[in-house]
């Protein structure tokens, strides 16, 4: 009885998995498509995530992103379906002329704390790239009704999260550490 009952789950299971595959294979020829795309998968591959927990707390869930010229060609043409070469995009892309620029999503369970862009912020925020340690040249805060903020939307972000822009100098080194520290714990994130 339990060989017949073990065999007919596993029908049961085949039949339910190819028949997924089926319905998944209906909706593509219906129009219905993945919303993968090459800005989301480069987007994805880009992006490193943090929790810092103290006492079996969270302390501080991080998502950063190092974004590039490439990236934000793509997010113009695939998100916002517009011309990265026009006008108003101009001051942006030269930004990545003389800067590496990080997207950072940040949580903090308290919210007086997810301050980085205040000059006496809680938190250090520092790169460290080929043996030198790189301060930030600016902390942007990026209000939830600015056109920049479905960045991270992208990449299951919360609306819990506040969002910065961090911007160094343009270094060369292909291994760097961006990290976010206090005296609660330091959160390395590393990019190569």
């Amino acid at each position: 009885m339990k060989r017949f009952i073990t065999l007919f789950l596993v029908i049961v299971v085949f039949a339910f998995l190819s028949s997924c595959s089926q319905i998944r294979q209906s909706l593509y020829r219906l129009g219905f498509r993945s919303y993968k795309t090459i800005y989301t998968e480069d987007l994805k591959a880009h992006t490193k995530s943090y929790t810092l927990y103290r006492d079996f707390s969270t302390v501080a869930k991080v998502k950063v992103t190092h974004f590039n010229r490439k990236l934000f060609y793509e997010y113009i043409r695939g998100i916002v379906n517009d011309d990265p070469e026009s006008k108003k995009y101009k001051r942006y892309l030269d930004e990545f002329k003389g800067y590496d620029i990080y997207y950072v999503a940040m949580y903090t369970p308290d919210m007086t704390i997810n301050n980085l862009e205040e000059k006496n912020s809680f938190w250090n925020v520092y790169l460290s790239a080929c043996g030198r340690i790189l301060r930030p040249e600016k902390i942007e805060f990026i209000d939830k009704s600015d056109w920049r903020a479905a960045w991270l939307f992208n990449v299951g972000g919360s609306r819990w999260y506040r969002e910065y822009i961090v911007k160094f100098d343009k270094d060369n080194c292909t291994d760097k550490i961006f990290t976010i520290s206090s005296f609660l714990g330091s959160i390395p994130l590393r990019f190569k």
